[in-house]
């Protein structure tokens, strides 16, 4: 099993919360697990936005990526958006690393 192991956690050009990942298989993945307290107190925001957990996604976003955490759209065409490798039912980093068939470092 490949394991992925932390290179960078909660990037502030990603939506809340993007952790990078440096993977055993020459892969770069950024892992969005949506999470209701880091959107609520975005620190660019000089206030607290209320947000129910019914307002996010209910899936983690997982995307292709280079060692520099620059986002590579996963079906090489950008003129449908940018394109996640995998969206998987997990509320945690881990858990979506996990369902992937990854082992977290």
């Amino acid at each position: 099993m490949s394991t992925a192991s932390l290179v960078a956690e909660a990037l502030p050009q990603f939506a809340p919360t993007t952790n990078h990942y440096a993977c055993s298989d020459g892969w770069y993945l950024l892992v969005t697990v949506h999470d209701r307290l880091a959107v609520a107190t975005t620190p660019s925001m000089p206030f607290d936005i209320p947000i129910a957990r019914s307002h996010l996604p209910a899936s983690a976003e997982v995307f292709l990526c280079d060692e520099h955490a620059t986002v590579l759209d996963a079906d090489g065409d950008p003129a449908n958006g940018m394109t996640p490798l995998a969206l998987v039912d997990a509320d945690t980093h881990a858990a979506a690393l996990v369902s992937l068939g990854y082992t977290v470092a």
